[in-house]
Formats: C-alpha cells, sequence, structure tokens
C-alpha cells in the first residue's frame, strides 16, 4: 500500500486517544486517502468506526476540521466523546447561548479547536464569518452524508448548498461517511460535494454484512394476529427491544397494549415533550424498559450496545430505512434478531404516503395559481406544495418537473424492493445486501436460510463483570447513549481484566487519555484498584445533586478519578483540597467548600 503522508504519526494519534495499535482494514485505506489529499467516500457500516476515519486525521493535519453532522444530538454525543479522549472538538448550534457561540469562534480562530461540528443548515451563515476571521479549514467531514440524497431534496434543502459551502471556505479536501448508499445515492453525494472535480476521488467501501443479526419476516393476516405475533416477539425472552411503527397514534396505542401485558413499555416521537423524550431514553439506555415503541424520530445516533431484537410493526418505505433501523439491534456484536410484521398490502399505506410528498402535478399547479385551493388540501399535501414552489420557483417560468419525477420514480422503486423482501421466499439477507450492491457467498442467519450456530456462552464472572462495566460506562454516554468505549473494549476488558493502569491503557480502545480520566472507575467495575476508598459513594452523592442541580452531565462536574483522589486524600481545607490533581482554581472555588463538606461526610475507608 502506498505511503501516505503522516500515516506514521496517524498511528501515534490512535495509540493515544483511542488505544488501538492499528487501524482496522476500512479505516486504514479511508485515512490514508485523506492523508494523501484526496477526497474521499467512505461507506462503512454500523460499528466500523467512521468517526475515527476524519478525528485522527484532524489532529495530524493541523488546523480545523469542519463536521457536518445532521442531529444535535449527534453532534453532542460525538464532542463529548472527542473531549474525553483528548481531543479539542466544539459543537455550533442553536442550543448555545450567543456568549457561547462567540466563545466557540473565539477558540476556532485562535488555533485550539481541531474539529467543529455543524448542522447543514447554519453552513450558509458561517461563510462571512469564516471569511473575515481567515479561517480555512484543513478538511470537511461531511458525517450520515446519505442524507445529502434522502433528506435534501425534500426535507433538508440545506444538504444541496453543501458543495457551495465548501467552495466559499476555500474547497477543502473532503471526506463523505455513511453507514449505507446505493451506487446511485454515490453518485447524488459526489456530484452535491462536488468530490473529485480536479482529478477524481477515492471510493472506499466495506461490507454491509451484520453477520451476527438474523432477518425474519412474519406474515399475518389481521391486525389482531400482528398484535398478538408482537407481544409473542418482545415477551420472549428477558431482553432489550425497539419496536418500530408508522404513526404516533399506533405508538401509543401499542405502548398501552404491550403495558397492559405486563411489560415494561414506553413511547418515543416527536410529538412528546423534549423532558419526556429525555426521561425514555434515559429509562432506556439504563435498562429500565423492555420495549420503547417508536416512530424513525427515535433514530440517527442512538447506540445501545445490548438491544436483542428489533420489530418494524410494518413495511418501511426503503431498505435504508430499515436496513439503519434494524441494525440497532446487536452493536454488541452478540446474536440479535431483526423482525418484520407483514401483512399483504401493507405497501398502500407507505404509497399513500408518497402522494403526500410528491401530490399530483395538476394538483400543485392548481394550487399554485390559486391560492385559495389550499384551504381544501390536507396539511401535509400543502406543506409539500410550498416546498415545491420553492424549488421549482414557477414564478421565473415553465417548471422543471423532471428531477422531481426521478425521485417519485426512484422512490417507488425503493418501496417495490422492500415488497419483495417481504413477499418472497428468498434469503433475507441476500435481498437487502444486493440493494446496496453486495453479494454475499452465504447468509449469515435468516428466515429462509436457517438460524446461525451461535457462539458458545462467557464464563460467569465475565459476565457479571460485562454488566459492571456497563452500568459505570453508561454515566459516560452522551444524549443519545453513544458511550465513550465501544462495546468489543468493554467486553475485552470483562475477559481479560486489566490489573493496573498501565495496562488498562494498554488495552486496544482504551488508550493512554481515557485511562487517566476514567480508568480508576473501569478497574473498580472490574473488582481492582478502583474499590472503596476510589469510589466514594457520598462524593458519588454529591457529584450526582451537582449535576441535576445545574442540569449539566455529572462528568463535566468532575471525573470520577478526580473524586477517586479526593476520597483517598481526604483534604479538611481548601489548599489541601487545591493540591489534589483535577482540583483546579476555579473548581475549588466553584464546588470547593461543599465539596468538603461531602468528604467529611463519608464513611471511613
Amino acid at each position: 500500500m502506498d505511503h501516505a503522508p503522516g500515516f506514521d504519526r496517524a498511528l501515534a494519534v490512535l495509540a493515544t486517544h483511542f488505544g488501538y495499535q492499528a487501524f482496522r482494514p476500512p479505516q486504514e485505506r479511508v485515512v490514508r486517502s485523506i492523508l494523501s489529499g484526496k477526497d474521499t467516500l467512505a461507506i462503512l457500516p454500523t460499528g466500523a468506526g467512521k468517526s475515527i476515519c476524519f478525528q485522527v486525521p484532524a489532529i495530524v493535519l493541523g488546523g480545523l476540521t469542519v463536521v457536518v453532522s445532521p442531529l444535535l444530538a449527534l453532534m453532542q454525543d460525538q464532542v463529548a466523546g472527542a473531549r474525553a479522549r483528548g481531543i479539542p472538538a466544539r459543537a455550533l448550534n442553536s442550543l448555545l447561548t450567543e456568549a457561547a457561540s462567540r466563545q466557540v469562534m473565539a477558540e476556532a480562530v485562535s488555533g485550539e479547536l481541531r474539529l467543529l461540528y455543524l448542522a447543514p443548515e447554519r453552513c450558509p451563515r458561517l461563510v462571512r464569518d469564516f471569511q473575515e476571521r481567515r479561517i480555512k479549514p484543513s478538511l470537511l467531514a461531511v458525517d450520515e452524508a446519505h442524507c445529502i440524497a434522502e433528506w435534501g431534496p425534500d426535507f433538508r434543502p440545506a444538504y444541496l448548498g453543501l458543495g457551495q459551502f465548501r467552495r466559499a471556505v476555500g474547497g477543502p479536501p473532503t471526506v463523505a461517511l455513511t453507514g449505507s448508499a446505493t451506487p446511485a445515492v454515490r453518485s447524488t453525494i459526489a456530484r452535491v460535494l462536488g468530490l473529485g472535480a480536479t482529478g477524481g476521488y477515492a471510493l472506499q467501501v466495506a461490507s454491509f454484512d451484520r453477520r451476527n443479526l438474523s432477518f425474519a419476516v412474519v406474515t399475518v393476516k389481521s391486525e389482531p394476529e400482528r398484535l398478538e405475533r408482537l407481544v409473542s416477539l418482545v415477551a420472549r425472552d428477558d431482553a432489550m427491544a425497539i419496536v418500530y411503527a408508522p404513526t404516533r397514534n399506533i405508538v401509543e396505542g401499542l405502548t398501552r397494549e404491550l403495558a397492559r401485558r405486563g411489560l415494561r413499555a414506553a413511547p418515543y416521537h416527536a410529538g412528546l415533550a423534549k423532558a419526556e423524550r429525555g426521561t425514555v431514553l434515559a429509562d432506556f439506555l439504563a435498562d429500565r424498559l423492555d420495549v420503547v415503541v417508536a416512530t424513525c424520530a427515535f433514530g440517527m445516533g442512538i447506540d445501545k450496545p445490548n438491544v436483542r431484537l428489533v420489530v418494524h410493526w410494518n413495511l418501511p418505505a426503503t431498505p435504508e430505512a430499515y436496513y439503519q433501523e434494524a441494525g440497532r439491534a446487536g452493536r454488541d456484536g452478540a446474536p440479535a434478531r431483526c423482525v418484520l410484521l407483514h401483512r399483504p398490502g401493507d405497501g398502500a399505506i407507505a404509497r399513500r404516503e408518497l402522494e403526500v410528498t410528491f401530490p399530483d402535478r395538476a394538483l400543485v399547479e392548481r394550487a399554485w395559481a390559486d391560492p385559495k385551493a389550499l384551504d381544501r388540501l390536507p396539511r401535509g399535501v400543502i406543506a409539500s406544495v410550498e416546498r415545491l414552489k420553492r424549488e421549482l420557483r414557477p414564478e421565473r417560468g415553465r417548471a422543471r418537473w423532471d428531477r422531481v419525477h426521478q425521485r417519485r420514480v426512484a422512490a417507488l422503486e425503493r418501496l417495490a424492493t422492500m415488497e419483495r423482501y417481504a413477499s418472497r421466499h428468498h434469503c433475507r439477507r441476500a435481498t437487502l445486501l444486493e440493494y446496496f450492491g453486495e453479494r454475499i457467498p452465504r447468509c449469515a442467519g435468516c428466515d429462509v436460510c436457517g438460524e446461525p450456530v451461535h457462539r458458545g456462552a462467557w464464563p460467569p464472572q465475565a459476565v457479571v463483570r460485562l454488566r459492571e462495566l456497563r452500568r459505570v460506562a453508561a454515566q459516560w454516554a452522551g444524549p443519545w447513549g453513544s458511550p465513550w468505549l465501544e462495546p468489543a473494549t468493554l467486553a475485552r476488558l470483562a475477559l481479560a481484566p486489566p490489573e493496573d493502569l498501565e495496562a488498562l491503557a494498554a488495552t486496544p480502545g482504551v488508550g493512554p487519555e481515557l485511562a487517566h480520566r476514567i480508568g480508576a472507575s473501569l478497574l473498580g467495575a472490574l473488582g481492582g484498584l478502583g474499590r472503596a476508598p476510589h469510589h466514594p459513594v457520598a462524593l458519588a452523592d454529591w457529584r450526582r445533586e451537582v449535576a441535576k442541580a445545574t442540569g449539566r452531565p455529572a462528568a463535566t462536574v468532575a471525573s470520577l478519578q478526580t473524586l477517586a483522589s479526593v476520597a483517598k486524600a481526604g483534604p479538611t481545607t481548601l489548599a489541601e483540597l487545591s493540591r489534589i490533581p483535577g482540583a483546579g482554581s476555579r473548581f475549588v472555588a466553584k464546588f470547593g467548600a461543599a465539596l468538603l463538606e461531602a468528604v467529611a461526610r463519608q464513611p471511613p475507608g
């Protein structure tokens, strides 16, 4: 393989910040491509470590890497995870106050930042700021790049302006990353971003085959039968499940019915209050629920490793949506099931939804000519009429409907693929993967080909250690549950517990930065050096109360390693407290007196 400039430095960064001595083969190809200055389109499946592919080059290249990300919660997760590993990262979004936004820009201007996360809608507003402050990004990374094709035309048109943004900020090398994209979607991504405009771009595609997932379709003849099959599936074993349903009303109804049957069920959809959604998500991440019933609002960026079952109440409209939602099962690599409940004729529901997204041309043009006609149309159709008017600009002359027609045809073709998946007695896995342009030599498990032979059981002590590790690690998860440690790393620690901090830092997936920050707690969870007084109950309670009172994540109040040091030292004065590593002057001034009171309350070690 050709030597890429800075690749040795990339390996050092990977070891320091992520604890790995080598990239996975798909990651290495992407990183080498970026470091060589090529535009890159990377199609890597869930769990392949896409964020490493741009976070490591961001440090090696220096300067500022701009990351376009679709969801605020996803940004928050990635920023928190990067900063925990010692990577200077910030997000610039609507959650920030004006003062906080100015601070982020000041850090970008001063060169402190390496990663700046943005939503696509914010990019045009930043062009002038970047130009006035002479900020020229070293790299542009577009995460979840399939949104360009799926959301850009009809829901979030800002995605279609990313190529213009790229040119306006100096045309930096660009990497687009996604977990699933057909050849047609890849072409759209490349065209919109202008990938390879001056000399071609690198396309890096890894296998989509998640071999720990088994796929099945359960055919039903009526709605009561559909409900009974759902209850049977989610009640079969003691495991976390997600059920996807198409509308808020169905979500609420299914939740009530499952709760009536004795299951700990909760709904999740965009119509719930923010606080209520937050409570459901927190209960889901903490294993306080058996099942979450959700619309697609419970979506991108959710990262809970031990979901064992994902059920779709009826037919999704696209293979992309189905594969991404089903793929939230088994992210820890252990066997999991993905089941679609299908009643012949389900496709008609999705077709009616497409008629709302792509209303009849004659109807749209009548509404443009006579605004009063809008009063007689459903709300969803009105929104589509207005969206198409903004896109096609009929006031400029004859509207060009060809692209709208092409999108409608493509949507119908995707729906037809899902109908074939559900109705034909053909390998489910092969049907999905062939849609994404991949052929597999054999199926790893589906209801047509048979179930796979599962791996042997873990030793009981390792199971206990893994459960405790997950409990401890959950406190560092982001808003959508993205952990600082990957499921494979937690499994590695549970099966072969390190003896001390040095061995922990050398564990692949941990590394020195993270071991320094949370090592004592991880070792405590494993039954090692982190036991009391390194797990000070009184101090942990104090931190939790401060976090609750201030509305901030507990980890930002004080790291568990700092609390462990405080518990061990047992300071009685502010001067003694200030000499403890991690207890800086600002921390002591803000929390010192209250923390000393908590130290006095802790039981003797």
